[in-house]
């Protein structure tokens, strides 16, 4: 059984196909070299019918599609089963910005597909393999349950505010709060004897589906877990980033599956573009002025982003002093999208180095890897090593032969040394201000010193290490004296 006509099969030199994808049925369009359409057709949108098209493609033909629920499945099947053939997967944002229409049918747009992959101007969008494609799909399920949680939530907060009934709980889905919540359902209470039955029947219900979502949520990121752990290159990844202050599972799977091959973003500011956390920018001649952040990308991924951004702005280190100069100038909301900017630029750095974050908190960072082995051991029922490797290029945390012995005294000495170095970076910042306004300006102390929050200094951070290690062991010997 043939899929294409006889004048499509017997064509010379280079085919253009423009495939507009539905539901139930797909549209057709094959152009020539010269842009002369040979073919238009319409068929079911399955399994077999891509089967039969992708036998009948060869080396030299271009197959344009749109991004779609099923378009990556689409994409593959066809690369996966024709002799050659290039497959192009386009936003289908930019390619409207392209090719507007006051006409729109599927005839037009599988046409216009395939006419702008003949003239090179279709916008091309990466097709990410297997495992970082399981990986969205395991963010937007675990998305799309918290997000019905929140709407549980806001409904019984709702019942309560609706009733005149005062929340007198900070926490109200906490231990306190949920035992006050259940004798408003049973009735036992003061508060519960307000309330209509019908409404503390409605309460219950939404009770249990919040117990039923967070029993759901916390399968699914055991089975998030298992599924990186038993892959070293996601692992590897995985405990890189888990050594960020407010990076925990989730939001370190959620920016791998983002980021896929991290090695298509030459540089960290392309990376921020794709996630959408820059500045738009609107210039006209010799006029230019920025606006807000573009938000192009994932939005999953911007939001774990700021979720994450919010915890790392009150770790010790050079970002902390970088949220607290913007919040001074723009406020808590733009502070916290410029601390989010930052952690995609380190994420950026980390992945590209193999390396730790350097003003890391090791208990914690130990801590947070050792739970994502727990959840893969209990969903997998065997042992999970830990993988993390040394980081490249890096010399020992406390120096070398300093014998300092204990997590928590670690864990202080690292806080210590990342203040410190949080106060340096202050002023740097300070000192690059005074500058220019005056050259010669005096120098402030330490200022000698770099400190990047995305391109961590080893050597300066070592200096600083030391010190504080060496502080710290003074301190034990006064206190052994006495």
């Amino acid at each position: 059984m043939t899929f294409l006509t006889k004048d499509a099969r017997r064509l010379d030199g280079a085919r253009y196909f423009g495939i507009d994808l539905a539901k139930r049925e797909t549209q057709l369009a094959v152009l020539d070299a010269d842009g002369v359409q040979i073919l238009q057709k319409r068929f079911a949108t399955d399994r077999e019918q891509f089967l039969l098209l992708a036998n009948e493609l060869r080396e030299g033909d271009t197959v344009a599609l749109e991004v779609t629920t099923n378009s990556t499945s689409i994409a593959r099947l066809i690369r996966d089963n024709s002799n050659g053939a290039r497959i192009i997967v386009s936003n289908p944002i930019k390619t409207k910005v392209i090719a507007q229409a006051k006409i729109k049918t599927d005839k037009i747009d599988a046409r216009v597909l395939a006419e702008l992959a003949r003239v090179g101007y279709l916008p091309e969008v990466w097709l990410p393999d297997e495992d970082t494609e399981a990986l969205r799909q395991f963010i937007t399920d675990r998305t799309s349950l918290v997000r019905r949680r929140t709407e549980c939530k806001n409904s019984v907060h709702s019942i309560l505010h609706r009733n005149l009934v005062r929340q007198t709980k900070t926490d109200l889905f906490g231990t306190g709060g949920r035992l006050w919540l259940e004798s408003i359902v049973a009735g036992t209470s003061a508060d519960g004897l307000l309330i209509p039955e019908l409404d503390r029947l409605r309460m219950g219900s939404l009770l249990n589906e919040i117990d039923r979502i967070d029993a759901l949520v916390a399968d699914l990121e055991s089975v998030i877990a298992s599924y990186i752990a038993v892959r070293p290159h996601l692992k590897e990844q995985l405990d890189r980033l888990l050594s960020i202050t407010g990076v925990n599972l989730v939001v370190a799977a959620g920016l791998i599956a983002t980021i896929g091959d991290v090695s298509r973003f030459p540089d960290k500011k392309k990376l921020a573009a794709y996630l959408g956390v820059v500045p738009s920018t609107y210039q006209s001649g010799d006029s230019s002025r920025n606006g807000r952040i573009t938000k192009q990308g994932r939005a999953e991924a911007r939001w774990l982003l700021i979720e994450a951004a919010e915890h790392l702005r009150k770790s010790p280190g050079p970002i902390r002093a970088l949220f607290t100069r913007v919040a001074k100038k723009r406020g808590h909301n733009v502070a916290v999208v410029a601390v989010a900017r930052k952690l995609i630029e380190l994420v950026h750095h980390l992945l590209t180095h193999n390396e730790d974050y350097i003003y890391r908190l090791p208990r914690l960072t130990q801590e947070k890897r050792a739970r994502v082995r727990f959840l893969a051991r209990k969903k997998l029922g065997v042992e999970i090593k830990s993988a993390a490797a040394k980081s490249a290029g890096r010399t020992a945390l406390y120096g070398t032969g300093v014998g300092i012995q204990g997590r928590k005294l670690k864990g202080d000495i690292a806080k210590q040394a990342a203040s410190h170095a949080e106060r340096l970076y202050q002023a740097i910042v300070e000192q690059r201000a005074a500058r220019l306004k005056d050259p010669k300006a005096p120098l402030i102390a330490g200022t000698d010193l770099v400190f990047d929050p995305t391109r961590p200094n080893e050597t300066d951070w070592e200096r600083i290490l030391t010190e504080a290690t060496a502080k710290a062991l003074e301190k034990i010997k006064s206190k052994n004296k006495n």
